[in-house]
């Protein structure tokens, strides 16, 4: 087998572990809108990061105990990302008790520009026209569900709600460019186990000081963020270390289809027309952002 038909194999297997983390992320998010507690949102985060870091600890025992450090190099970075990742999460989940789940994921996933910006200027990644091209289409795919699915007759983009999620555009985009950068240099049980530790950490005071914590009977959908999270970071820690940031990003936007579904089946939120040509201009700019045109357009090689 050549090292092209190699590369491509590689490839195509970071797709489909991004498109899979994006589904699980979509239900992580899924589940607060769904539960019936009256948790402020870092008690939210802090019970996501922590149940992450319970639901790791097994996996990070073994590593260890086969004889891997647990140390690692990278601290700072590490700090830098469990901040960005308790901003995110934070953010979508405040927005989202002010306008729907899927204008949120909608605007958030407007953070390809953001990615392919820092890929460019931080890592010196190659960003070829048609990842460009790819980003401006989901871009305004994003921009068409959004807006047509605001709530009231002010456009959500203008909305306290809608600034909350572009906010965490610029945090999940910082998260990405780490992720990248980390996921070449440091095996996945170590970096889960930072980041997670991390922000269960940062968020431990605040949430026994300040948290409201009636209700346990309710908490179990919260609980269910921490495991879901951890698989799906480590979708895309092992995604992010075999292909590059502009290959993978325009599938990050399936998230946004993802939503949409689980809208519907779980909370009888019924598809828009705007949502659906929103999905498939979406879905046209994933394509090419993969690359399928590449041969009918060499010039953008």
């Amino acid at each position: 087998m050549s090292v092209s038909a190699d590369q491509n194999k590689t490839n195509f297997q970071a797709m489909l572990a991004v498109l899979f983390a994006a589904f699980l992320f979509s239900a992580m998010f899924a589940l607060p809108k769904g539960s019936a507690t009256d948790l402020q949102w870092f008690q939210i985060v802090f019970i996501r990061y922590t149940g992450g870091l319970i639901f790791l600890l097994p996996t990070v025992w073994r590593w260890h105990y086969k004889g891997n450090s647990l140390r690692s190099s990278f601290g700072l970075l590490h700090i830098g990302r469990s901040i960005a990742g308790i901003g995110s999460v934070a953010c979508v989940v405040i927005a989202s008790s002010q306008i729907p789940l899927a204008d949120v994921i909608t605007i958030s996933f407007s953070n390809g520009a953001i990615v392919l910006i820092l890929a460019g200027i931080i890592l010196g990644e190659r960003v070829f026209p048609r990842h460009w091209a790819s980003i401006i289409i989901t871009i305004f795919g994003a921009s068409l569900v959004a807006a047509n699915s605001a709530e009231g007759s002010q456009s959500s983009f203008f909305s306290t709600a809608a600034l909350i999620a572009l906010l965490a555009a610029c945090c999940m985009a910082i998260e990405i460019i780490v992720i990248k950068f980390v996921s070449e240099r440091e095996t996945i049980p170590v970096t889960l186990l930072y980041v997670n530790g991390i922000a269960s950490l940062l968020l431990l005071i605040p949430s026994l000081i300040w948290g409201q914590w009636q209700g346990l009977e309710n908490w179990w959908p919260i609980l269910l963020m921490g495991p879901i999270a951890i698989l799906g970071q480590a979708l895309n820690l092992f995604a992010f270390r075999k292909a590059d940031v502009v290959l993978l990003t325009p599938l990050t936007y399936s998230s946004i289809l993802f939503s949409a579904l689980l809208g519907f089946l779980l909370f009888d939120e019924h598809l828009s027309w705007h949502t659906a040509l929103g999905a498939i201009i979406i879905i046209t700019g994933c394509l090419i952002g993969m690359g399928i045109y590449r041969k009918s357009l060499p010039q953008s090689q």
